[in-house]
């Protein structure tokens, strides 16, 4: 079997069965990674800064943080997870907020993540490892300090990459900035910091996963074995999404996008592609938070519709006003708006850089970011073609009605099970 490809269980080649702690940083993947864990039948405890238990001060707090808190207090209100109740959930809870609000303000974002990730650390070593035999975190936001604490103690460590290695990253931004320069951004004196975590963090593990054939083929170009790295897709819960009919409608086709307006994004690349269409007929739609120069973006939006950020409860809401997605993004892991979008039935224009398991040719389009031309060729074929966005949709719908948080928690654990048979693949992970 690849390691790179996990879908189907292997034999079985462990008589001990994986007992995982798992750090997890805010609502990552809707929780999936420790649900996934907990329906496998391997999870042991998850520590967090912040979760809102039933019955809780945080529970009791939660309305009148969603209400006077801002968008920080909406993401903290909604730091809940009935899958999760009756797990060991570990929390610094009050702690957290009152080390917020002591931050640096003029330190670097990248300054705080890391004293974050330290205080984390601090908190599971703390709490001991009551029994586990493996740890399981996300690259860039576990302290790799833990992770070696970790291999110390006997524990396997696998860590998922949640995107591209920053020096793809990197490189890809600066491809982009050439062709958009007016989109470049000042330099970012932050990315070392994270690739010393990155760096310090594949030191420290004993395997690694990603989301996406994208993902990996970044981590082995920065030098990483390829029998220490394996592809498990993210999962989604489709249910949560209804599927939506959209042959009924009439007056302009809608594509839309979710996500963050930046030049890694490909938000030049959506206001380019939509000068190409009559707005009579084909209507330009962008939700999400506006991580690039305000004044920039009124510039250049021309006929496109820059809603800014919304609540997450009104995503589901603009995904069944869309009639195709549009996501030209330059580096991704793998992106969850696209699968969100799948899963309401939207035939999808993407780049192989998004990471997503959209499939060229069955749920939409996958194109490379710099061809422009090509993408708006695939979206006014799509435009034209209502049954052709019909069956499309239908299939990427399919699609991810497969990647389930139950199959990703048995993907971990056919993982887990063959990283502890090998001694927790102790050779470096760096060739």
């Amino acid at each position: 079997m690849s390691a790179a490809v996990d879908y189907h269980r292997a034999e079985a080649t462990s008589s001990v069965r994986p007992r995982v702690t798992v750090v997890q940083d805010g609502s990552r993947l809707h929780y999936g990674l420790p649900l996934g864990l907990k329906l496998a039948g391997i999870l042991d405890t998850v520590h967090m800064d912040w979760f809102v238990r039933p019955g809780s001060l945080e529970a009791a707090a939660a309305p009148m943080m969603a209400r006077l808190g801002g968008a920080n207090g909406r993401r903290l209100a909604a730091r809940r997870c009935a899958g999760l109740d009756g797990s060991r959930v570990v929390a610094a809870g009050w702690s957290t907020l009152l080390a917020r609000l002591r931050e640096d303000r003029n330190a670097l974002p990248e300054q705080n993540f890391v004293r974050r990730s330290q205080a984390m650390a601090r908190q599971v070593m703390g709490d001991g490892w009551r029994g586990a035999n493996s740890l399981v975190g996300f690259v860039r936001n576990i302290d790799p300090s833990l992770c070696q604490a970790a291999r110390r103690d006997g524990l396997s460590v696998v860590l998922d990459q949640m995107i591209a290695p920053i020096a793809v990253q990197r490189r890809e931004e600066a491809r982009q900035a050439e062709l958009w320069p007016e989109w470049q951004t000042p330099q970012d004196t932050g990315s070392a910091i994270m690739q010393d975590v990155e760096q310090r963090s594949w030191d420290a593990a004993g395997h690694i996963t990603c989301a996406s054939a994208y993902v990996r083929d970044g981590l082995l170009a920065v030098g990483l074995r390829s029998g220490q790295i394996s592809v498990i897709p993210y999962p989604v819960d489709a249910s949560a999404y209804a599927f939506c009919d959209r042959r009924k409608r009439t007056g302009p086709v809608v594509v839309g996008f979710v996500g963050a307006v930046s030049l890694r994004k490909g938000a030049p690349a959506f206001f380019e592609i939509a000068r190409a269409f009559d707005p009579a007929k084909v209507r330009f739609v962008m939700v999400g938070p506006i991580a690039a120069e305000p004044a920039l973006v009124e510039r250049r939006r021309g006929e496109v519709a820059v809603i800014g950020a919304v609540p997450r409860g009104e995503v589901r809401t603009w995904l069944e006003q869309f009639d195709l997605f549009l996501f030209p993004s330059a580096c991704e892991g793998s992106a969850g708006a696209v699968m969100e979008a799948m899963a309401t039935g939207l035939p999808i224009v993407t780049t192989p850089n998004s990471g997503t398991p959209v499939r060229d040719g069955e749920d939409g389009f996958v194109i490379p970011c710099e061809d422009l031309a090509g993408m708006s060729r695939a979206i006014d074929r799509l435009v034209q073609d209502q049954d052709l966005r019909l069956r499309m949709g239908i299939s990427a719908r399919r699609r991810v009605e497969d990647l389930t948080v139950r199959r990703y928690g048995e993907a971990w654990r056919d993982l887990l099970e063959r990283v502890m048979a090998a001694g927790d693949g102790m050779r470096p992970l760096l060739e």
